[in-house]
């Protein structure tokens, strides 16, 4: 297979549409495979989840219930069934499914345990005379095991394991990706789905309604009040932090995902196709920023971990900044100064699981790759003297794999423990 053709082959694998937050999202494909396989009433479901799972499932909100967590998630998946939906599970469920759902709620229990994988859920369905149990490891459509009556029926390994692994990425390096965002033939990139349409659509609808925290409303209206100027750094903030509003509020939209999260996706095409609206891009410069987004978030998150204790903004908004500086006019080595520009502005940056304020932290990192994209076009790079910036692009990007996956360890488990002894108490107080 010809390089470019093995790129498409990646980006269809890892930009894909997904329905709500993707952790719940993947507990409820979990309970579907597993309720596909037995017949009968459902009297049980045990749901198992690793500690990222958890941490980022417990707080996000569930289209179409009003309801927050893996719990419902889970019951949902399980009534409907349906494994082949993938991500897309949670849509399109109607009124007596979601009644259907919340009745199963007093049947499910969820534990967490520790798991050498980041992504790791195990949902187990029993009926009277069955029982089925589904796993999904290392991502989060990935069905490593199925089990019935105790009998596998289903075991498939990942071509390449290890959850900070993206399944081919590791053969390119960034000037492969910029080389092809460049010279790929235009009607290749139309035949992708990279969330032009899909990601606009969710923005426009967080612009309009009172969504989760309406940070992106609030700005727009700031906009239109003259305390915020109308341009692009602004307009950018505003649309993807919109369109985070709705989807963490449990807006019944789909979205194109990126590495496993929907949030991602929309912080690389979202900035980007205000970038293209603002400069009066052609279609095909706004295409072809879109995809090298997409592929420079994926390339970083091949390093740093489909799920780790740092916000996954920060991979997302780099691979926006390199789409803005291409629709900028920016060249190969302008795009790694926009890279190092994010990493040594939002390296640090935690992620304490998905939620309504995500929002702000989409805000922020939209509003850092807009800057690190005009500064890369005027040819300014952060100093190499600066923290864990290098004149080496991949090696500034090693350097923040070594600390999310190195440095940070215990980091998650201090966020999680916190999240959990918070809820612990208002569930208390709530007795």
């Amino acid at each position: 297979m010809q390089k470019f053709e093995k790129i498409i082959a990646l980006i269809k694998d890892e930009v894909v549409p997904a329905m709500g937050c993707t952790e719940p999202a993947a507990a409820a494909l979990a309970a579907a495979h597993a309720a596909n396989q037995v017949e009968g009433e459902i009297e049980e479901i045990r749901l198992i989840v690793s500690p990222s799972i958890l941490k980022n499932g417990m707080g996000v909100g569930i289209p179409n219930t009003g309801l927050v967590g893996l719990d419902i998630a889970a019951a949902l998946g399980a009534v409907v069934a349906e494994p082949d939906k993938q991500l897309e599970i949670l849509g399109g469920i109607s009124e007596a499914q979601i009644e259907q759902g919340k009745a199963l709620l007093e049947k499910i229990t969820t534990t967490m345990e520790a798991q050498d994988e980041k992504v790791y859920i195990k949902a187990i369905v029993k009926t009277k005379s069955q029982s089925a149990a589904a796993t999904i490891r290392w991502r989060h459509n990935w069905l490593y095991q199925l089990e019935v009556d105790g009998k596998i029926i289903l075991h498939q390994e990942l071509k390449q394991e290890g959850d900070s692994h993206l399944a081919g990425a590791d053969e390119f390096r960034l000037i492969d990706y910029f080389e092809f965002a460049n010279a790929v033939e235009y009607d290749e990139l139309l035949k992708l789905d990279l969330g032009e349409k899909i990601n606009r659509r969710i923005a426009d609808l967080g612009l309009s309604e009172d969504s989760g925290m309406g940070v992106g409303k609030t700005i727009l209206q700031n906009i239109k009040d003259g305390l915020l100027g109308d341009d692009l750094h602004n307009y950018a903030m505003a649309l993807t932090a919109a369109a985070t509003d709705a989807r963490m509020s449990g807006c019944n939209l789909p979205v194109i995902s990126n590495s496993g999260s929907g949030n991602q996706g929309l912080s690389i095409t979202l900035p980007i196709i205000a970038a293209a609206e603002k400069l009066s891009s052609t279609h095909e410069m706004q295409v072809r920023a879109l995809a090298l987004g997409h592929l420079v978030s994926i390339h970083i998150k091949n390093k740093t971990g489909l799920l780790s204790s740092l916000c996954g903004c920060l991979s997302a908004s780099a691979g926006a900044a390199c789409g803005i500086l291409l629709l900028l006019g920016g060249d190969f080595v302008k795009m790694e100064h926009a890279i190092k520009n994010m990493i040594g502005n939002t390296t640090g940056m935690l992620c304490d699981g998905a939620k309504e304020g995500c929002s702000l932290k989409v805000a922020t990192t939209t509003s850092a790759a807009v800057q690190a994209a005009l500064l890369a076009s005027m040819g300014r790079s952060i100093s190499p003297n600066d923290g864990i910036v290098t004149d080496d692009v991949d090696e500034t990007i090693a350097n923040l794999a070594q600390i999310v996956n190195t440095g940070m360890q215990d980091t998650d488990s201090t966020i999680l423990n916190i999240m959990i002894n918070k809820k612990n108490t208002k569930e208390a107080s709530d007795v």
